[in-house]
């Protein structure tokens, strides 16, 4: 057998080298190919970019507040009655004990509440005093309502040393704040009517006797100059 030429074994090992090329590019193709056909699958948008997923559950939406505000109406007389009384040799009215006396639809409803707020007097020759009531709740302050209303207060007052000389009759009234706890409702408006148009809304009071004269300094209820 005859020696190899150089030139013959170049040849050959470049044309192994071209065939090893050839497959190595083959190879790298395949894997790209093969890469975009494996890659990462991408979500499916919906046309129109509408959400089509079920909505989330477990949530409750806010309840609308449908309770009624309670009103408050305050009201210059009220349905009353009940009778004056002296303390010893006082000479004059000095306590006077109140009762509700409204009656069908003036009548206190459940629900409502009556506060008495104050007295007011026919005349300046009574006045609200501090003290002058043996016993029994005060009428300032007091709370009637459906289940006291037969209850009793008492409104202490004195003499205030003034002269009448109209000839009016001294009595007093009470205000008071109506309030009523399920708001502006049909038997609140009608309670509200029967109280103001009820014609029980005053207490005759005892004329006191004409005050002696006074030098400076004297006083009268509540400690008032007079």
């Amino acid at each position: 057998m005859s020696p190899l030429q150089p030139e013959a074994v170049m040849d050959a090992l470049r044309n192994r080298g071209s065939a090893f090329s050839v497959v190595l590019a083959a190879v790298i193709v395949c894997a790209a190919s093969l890469a975009g056909c494996v890659g990462t699958a991408q979500p499916e948008v919906t046309p129109g970019g509408v959400n089509t997923s079920a909505p989330e559950t477990g949530t409750t939406a806010p309840q609308p507040d449908n309770q009624s505000q309670a009103v408050s109406v305050q009201l210059a007389q009220l349905p009353i009655g009940g009778s004056p009384s002296a303390q010893d040799d006082a000479g004059a009215d000095t306590c006077v004990t109140i009762s509700w006396v409204g009656q069908q639809d003036a009548a206190i409803p459940s629900r409502v509440t009556v506060t008495i707020t104050g007295g007011s007097f026919s005349t300046d020759v009574y006045a609200h005093a501090d003290q002058g009531c043996s016993s029994g709740p005060d009428c300032v302050g007091f709370v009637f309502e459906a289940g006291n209303q037969g209850q009793q207060c008492n409104l202490a007052i004195a003499p205030t040393g003034s002269q009448d000389a109209t000839g009016t009759e001294p009595a007093v009234s009470l205000t008071g704040n109506v309030t009523c706890l399920d708001g502006k409702t049909a038997e609140c408006d009608t309670f509200l009517t029967a109280v103001q148009n009820d014609p029980n809304v005053s207490i005759s009071l005892d004329p006191p006797p004409a005050a002696p004269a006074t030098g400076s300094g004297a006083t009268g209820p509540r400690g008032a100059l007079v």
